[in-house]
């Protein structure tokens, strides 16, 4: 792999599909440096780059919203993003305090000694946990 990668490359690299790299140049999330024999290449950042996009998609963003606080030219502007991250934090601490509350479900589910887990108290204490937090919105 060059400092200058293909985009074939940094689709071999990332497992992103080079129809997505484009589509992120469309929405100018990424821009390439230039070609070479055609093909388009990316400059060494490419990988932070995809990376920065990735784990702000994980923690919720839309390709828009990363759009609008990612800019090219200035990379991360701190006012614009802070504006943007607080909200996605606590739906973040939502995620994971509701992916937790599944976890624990099945945890249980699967360890329950009672033969018919559905009768089981813990069971059924974990079913009136997560109606009382759904009930919260």
């Amino acid at each position: 792999m060059t400092d200058s990668p293909t985009i074939r490359e940094v689709t071999l690299r990332t497992g992103i599909p080079s129809s997505a790299l484009r589509f992120y140049e469309r929405r100018g999330l990424i821009a390439p440096s230039g070609r070479r024999a055609g093909k388009r290449v990316y400059g060494p950042d490419i990988y932070a780059r995809l990376a920065l996009i990735d784990m702000a998609k994980l923690a919720g963003f839309t390709v828009a919203e990363i759009a609008a606080v990612l800019d090219l030219s200035t990379g991360l502007p701190r006012e614009h993003w802070q504006a943007v991250a607080r909200p996605k934090l606590s739906e973040l601490d939502e995620r994971i305090a509701a992916a937790q509350r599944a976890r624990d479900f099945l945890r249980h589910a699967l360890e329950c000694p009672e033969p018919d887990a559905a009768r089981c108290p813990g069971f059924q204490a974990k079913l009136a946990a997560h109606t009382e937090a759904l009930a919260r919105g």
